[in-house]
């Protein structure tokens, strides 16, 4: 996998754009559909709304440089929409939002490790 892109807008901003080295493994999933899509009638019958599949990233980030954990700090801080590219070279592969906690722990003096799940929007 080449490197990966992140383009987000800050609100009152104007676009930024991080390239993330290969230093992640990451998970790929998709989803028809999710239970908050579900509802019953007065009748008691299911109703559902159709969409199409969803996407999930999930990136996992082992022993990262303190700037690179800041950089994507930041980005959680700005919780705006993300535009994210596979392959930075390539065409953006969905829109997303970054749906976990700010999960990243000092695993040795400067190095940090955690995740970041992306879903799409």
């Amino acid at each position: 996998m080449a490197n990966a892109k992140l383009e987000w807008t800050p609100r009152g901003g104007s676009l930024q754009s991080y390239i993330l080295p290969v230093n992640f493994t990451w998970d790929y999933q998709e989803f028809s559909q999710d239970d908050a899509d579900r509802e019953r009638a007065l009748d008691g019958s299911l109703r559902s709304y159709e969409r199409g599949l969803k996407q999930r990233w999930v990136l996992k980030f082992q022993h990262l440089p303190t700037a690179q954990k800041e950089q994507l700090a930041a980005l959680k801080q700005a919780q705006a929409e993300i535009a994210f590219f596979r392959d930075a070279d390539g065409a953006k592969t969905f829109t997303a939002m970054w749906t976990n906690d700010l999960d990243f722990r000092e695993t040795a003096p400067g190095r940090w490790s955690g995740s970041m799940v992306l879903e799409e929007i």
